[in-house]
């Protein structure tokens, strides 16, 4: 881990999650904190972006689009699905700086779909608009290969959206790419207790409460809709994982990647030593951000390179 990757833990990441286990801050409540934080450290940094933001329509879901001011026009985009408990969180806000730098690295257009939050709109409105977006998406770029991408709660929604898609005879991504996907929102593995303390990003009551926000009452948790590490990976295409090492959410990787190895699924998991929940979307607060993306442009295409 390096000095500046410390430093965001220690003085960045642990005071928030020392607050919320104080707290217990509702999910309106952590909107209005974090959307407004986030879009302000998105505007002062984006005299270093390289890539063009716009706002997209797919078939009456919201979403971004990330365009590369340098494009390779290698006829592949990515269709992103943002994280945040799916409960909070923006590709307009959280997630900029680090699609806006995704974009940059690879020379890909990257298209978000900005679903239905939690709990305003529990299970299944999230699922139901990313399966929307997709389809619209898949028409809009018939010739193109397309990839899927999403982190934490926008991981596991990508591989219900896979699950869903599949299962429908769908047009099924070329790759996937997960970012500390949490796949199993019953929250009950191992990392959870065995890495508690190492986690500086959130306490466990955190993915409690946001699995209580977004899945309906009488409805099972454990369904591979809600909970796709329980789900088939059969038919699945190649799949990228990228998880820290210091996260709780890591056995939401490892079990997921075992099962999707036995269905036969060609998958690779990274996890990178001493790394938090994310480290991806930091920017130029920590040299890790770049790395993981360049890597994740490297598996996409290894002959490609990156764009510097």
């Amino acid at each position: 881990m390096s000095i500046r990757s410390k430093l965001v833990s220690g003085l960045l990441l642990r005071p928030n999650k020392l607050l919320y286990r104080i707290l217990r801050p509702s999910p309106k409540t952590i909107r209005s904190i974090i959307h407004p934080v986030s879009s302000l450290a998105s505007l002062l940094a984006s005299p270093t972006l390289r890539a063009m933001c716009e706002k997209e329509d797919f078939d009456g879901v919201p979403g971004v689009s990330f365009h590369p001011k340098k494009s390779r026009g290698s006829g592949r985009v990515l269709v992103y699905l943002h994280g945040g408990g799916y409960c909070w969180g923006s590709s307009k806000s959280t997630h900029r700086v680090g699609l806006s730098n995704f974009a940059s690295i690879s020379g890909m257009p990257i298209y978000c779909i900005e679903y239905r939050l939690a709990p305003e709109h529990p299970y299944p409105a999230a699922l139901e608009d990313a399966v929307r977006a997709w389809n619209g998406i898949c028409r809009r770029f018939p010739d193109s290969e397309i990839i899927l991408a999403g982190d934490s709660a926008g991981g596991g929604l990508s591989l219900a959206l896979m699950m869903r898609i599949r299962d429908n005879g769908g047009r099924m991504p070329d790759a996937s790419i997960l970012f500390s996907p949490w796949t199993d929102l019953t929250c009950s593995s191992e990392t959870y207790s065995t890495r508690a303390k190492s986690e500086p990003m959130f306490p466990r009551k955190a993915p409690e409460d946001h699995a209580r926000n977004y899945v309906p009452s009488g409805i099972d948790a454990s369904i591979p809709e809600i909970s796709p590490v329980n789900g088939s990976f059969i038919g699945f295409p190649r799949m990228l994982i990228l998880v820290g090492d210091r996260e709780i959410l890591l056995d939401d990787s490892r079990i997921v990647c075992e099962r999707a190895s036995e269905d036969g699924v060609d998958v690779r998991m990274d996890v990178w030593p001493d790394m938090f929940h994310d480290w991806w979307l930091f920017g130029l607060l920590i040299p890790e951000s770049r790395k993981c993306l360049q890597e994740a442009t490297r598996w996409i295409s290894p002959s490609d390179g990156c764009i510097n």
